[in-house]
């Protein structure tokens, strides 16, 4: 009976550990307000390279409603690619227990396009910033370096299959 408490107090505490990635813009502190433009013109000229517009479908799977995030999705459709923009529904009756209904996370399909999100993160380090892109199971990640409020490439484009 104590080995089954044991292991059962164990598995709780290690599902506490685990929590869904958080998705976004995610950089702490002042940057040049033309950064994420600048970001998200580089990671659709690597897209572009990748997944040829006009054939790719992307959904995406959180909302987009930063600068990188608005920026990004704007040049993706100048591009020719079709972004389905995050939408969370309403089920179709409330529940009786609590005051607000619960929403309901959209399941995004292939019909619908390829599920797709986006981390913008920083500064690790004094002044490195990280882009990773997700496409279905694949990722895209770079670095930049911020100096002296100019931002440069601080690696080559990584991708993860």
């Amino acid at each position: 009976m104590q080995r089954l408490s044991l292991v059962l107090w164990i598995g709780l505490l290690l599902s506490g550990c685990v929590s869904p990635a958080p998705y976004g813009y995610l950089v702490t502190g002042a940057v040049p307000p033309q950064m994420p433009e600048r970001l998200a013109q580089e990671t659709v000229a690597r897209l572009e390279v990748l997944y040829p517009p006009a054939h790719t479908r992307l959904a995406l799977t959180h909302p987009a409603t930063d600068a990188y995030g608005v920026a990004l999705t704007d040049a993706l459709r100048r591009k020719g690619y079709g972004v389905m923009d995050y939408h969370v529904s309403m089920p179709a009756t409330p529940s009786t227990r609590d005051d607000r209904p619960a929403l309901v996370q959209p399941v995004v399909s292939h019909e619908k396009g390829v599920p797709f999100s986006y981390v913008i993160d920083g500064p690790f380090e004094p002044r490195l910033y990280r882009v990773t892109v997700f496409i279905g199971s694949q990722s895209l990640s770079r670095v930049y370096r911020m100096d002296q409020q100019v931002l440069a490439q601080a690696g080559a484009w990584v991708r993860k299959e």
